[in-house]
């Protein structure tokens, strides 16, 4: 299970380099596919965020039951 969540972390990364990438190498951007790729990446932002906050609370509970 933890494997899946840390694959679709490192997907998240994946894919927001891809896009990242893809600003690079336009020479002309076209305004409404921009958008979306910014859009994707915002999506992705937020859900790598929310998920590094989760694993974060999991290490503090590991951590308090360890100090017990």
């Amino acid at each position: 299970m933890a494997s899946k969540k840390t694959k679709g972390f490192k997907e998240h990364l994946k894919e927001i380099a891809e896009i990242l990438e893809w600003f690079d190498s336009q020479e002309e951007l076209d305004v409404e596919v921009a958008l979306l790729k910014v859009k994707q990446a915002s999506e992705l932002i937020k859900s790598s965020k929310k998920r590094l906050t989760e694993v974060e609370n999991e290490f503090k509970e590991i951590k308090r039951e360890i100090e017990e």
